[in-house]
């Protein structure tokens, strides 16, 4: 509030300078903190005038550039590459794969789980809640409205419509239609058939089939199989067991409380402060200063809430050291007999008889029976009556009414009740109740239930059977399509944006602040 008094006090010293005199020099005193006067106790300023600035909005019209691009076609050399295949003989070695199964032992780890339920006790600060309701004063302007009516004069042109009735004479053409019956004679061409029968001969190819035997001699290759013993060597795992030593975590974790202190907060508190201007008295420091001028005014006051307490589960670590054992394979190489089958392809002559059908043609002369139809064109005459209508157009009057309307403005006096609305504003005390919550921790134990794994290995031996599989080389001739790149220009229209700027205007609104000389009165602050 104090500081709206010097903003008063400020903008009344500028209102007095723009009006150049026409109100006499008022003087405003500062109540601070150490409330020194400046005027004189018996002049009290009850009125002053504040300029304040009002915005005010105009439409201005601006010129704005904006960047349009347009599609241009080009047309450029592009180079594409084009794939083509040659065709290229090589030669390849087809491996022939014989596999054979073999019996291989070997040792592994069997993993063992064990469960075991466990239980851990941890203290944990709960928090207790209490509301305590309380009151808070205030006072408020309530605005309090009133309504006068008045009365305003004006005149309206009132219009007086008037209709006449009026007559038009014109002339139409009326048509008279006669039927006339008329006759039309032609010639239309009727058609006589005339059926007739003839003979066509023709020549066919008769087929005459002969089946002679006959024998077609041939190689094929025959497959004799030799099998000899092949030394082959193999590959196997020899099971080699080792100990070593490992670290394994075996922590637990734990509730840990750390206190937090409270955030700091403004609230709102009414203080009570002094005005020394209105008893004239001499000002006095502290809050037990003049206290008939004691005014309570709102002060923003920064308070710490209280601490809270959080929880979170920590892991704690315990690392225990073990012996595990370790069974690794290590690879030897050993010689072994195994039969292989080899076949080679010996020719063989054989004789194979079979049947050949051979065609011949005959000529063979036929007769076919055939009607042929004969269309010949007889003139015939024919009447056909048909009516004619003729129109013949006669002159008559007609007489059409109408009316004709015409307005003329009169002047007439009417009196509106214009409702005139006034605003006072009211001191009033209003009661707020609020609640304030407190919180308080109490501590609570918990027991929280939990289960810990143990896994042990147990060595169990396994048969599996080892595929070993042979391999040998055939050669073949093979042909494949080799990819040759050629290179080619091809000319492209591609599309290039050209940017180009277009001006337009746009209303834009502008708010220039305006001075405004507003009376306040000092005595309703």
């Amino acid at each position: 509030m104090f500081k709206s008094l010097k903003i008063v006090s400020l903008a009344a010293a500028a209102a007095a300078a723009m009006l150049g005199g026409l109100a006499p020099p008022a003087r405003a005193s500062y109540c601070g903190g150490g409330c020194n006067s400046v005027a004189p106790a018996p002049v009290v300023a009850t009125q002053l005038s504040v300029v304040t600035l009002t915005p005010q909005v105009e439409t201005v019209y601006r010129t704005v550039y904006e960047t349009v691009y347009e599609a241009e076609p080009t047309t450029v050399m592009e180079t594409r590459y084009r794939t083509a295949y040659q065709t290229e003989n090589y030669t390849v070695q087809r491996p022939v794969w014989e596999t054979s199964f073999v019996d291989r032992k070997y040792t592994v780890m069997k993993p063992v789980y064990q469960t075991e339920n466990r239980e851990r006790r941890y203290t944990v600060q709960r928090p207790v809640y209490q509301t305590e309701r309380r009151e808070r004063r205030y006072t408020v302007q309530r605005p309090v409205y009133q309504t006068v009516n008045t009365e305003r004069r004006y005149t309206v042109m009132k219009p007086v419509v008037k209709t006449q009735q009026m007559e038009r004479r014109y002339a139409v053409m009326k048509p008279v239609y006669q039927t006339e019956n008329r006759e039309r004679r032609y010639t239309v061409q009727r058609p006589v058939y005339q059926t007739e029968n003839r003979e066509r001969r023709y020549t066919v190819q008769r087929p005459v089939y002969q089946t002679e035997n006959r024998e077609r001699r041939y190689t094929v290759m025959k497959p004799v199989t030799e099998t000899t013993m092949v030394e082959q060597p193999y590959t196997v795992c020899r099971p080699v067991t080792t100990v070593r030593q490992e670290t394994v975590e075996c922590g637990y974790y734990e509730r840990q409380y750390t206190t937090i202190p409270g955030p700091v907060v403004e609230r709102q508190v009414r203080v009570p402060v002094e005005e020394c201007d209105a008893c004239g008295e001499a000002p006095r420091r502290g809050l037990f200063g003049c206290l008939k001028c004691k005014k309570k005014v709102t002060a923003t006051v920064a308070v710490q809430c209280p601490p809270r307490t959080v929880s979170q589960r920590v892991f704690v670590s315990r690392p225990v050291t073990r012996d595990v054992t370790e069974t690794t394979y290590v690879r030897e190489t050993m010689v072994r007999q195994v039969p292989v089958t080899r076949c080679r392809m010996v020719a063989e002559e054989r004789v194979e008889p079979y049947q050949v059908t051979t065609c011949r043609y005959v000529a063979e002369e036929r007769v076919e029976p055939y009607q042929v139809q004969t269309c010949k064109m007889v003139a015939e005459e024919r009447v056909e009556p048909y009516q004619v209508q003729t129109c013949n157009y006669v002159r008559e009057e007609r007489v059409e009414p109408y009316e004709v309307r015409t307005c003329e403005m009169v002047a007439e006096e009417k009196v509106e009740s214009v409702p005139v609305t006034t605003c006072s504003y009211v001191s009033e005390e209003r009661v707020e109740p609020y609640e304030v919550q407190t919180c308080q921790l109490v501590a609570e134990e918990r027991v929280e239930p939990y289960q810990v794994t143990t896994c042990s290995y147990a060595a169990e031996e396994r048969v599996e059977k080892v595929p070993v599989r042979t391999c040998r080389m055939v050669s073949e001739t093979a042909s494949r399509q080799v990819p040759v790149c050629v290179a080619e220009q091809v000319p492209v229209t591609v599309n290039r944006v050209v940017a180009r700027q277009v001006a337009r205007t746009v209303a834009v609104q502008q708010t220039t602040a305006v001075p405004v000389v507003v009376p306040t009165c000092l005595s309703c602050q």
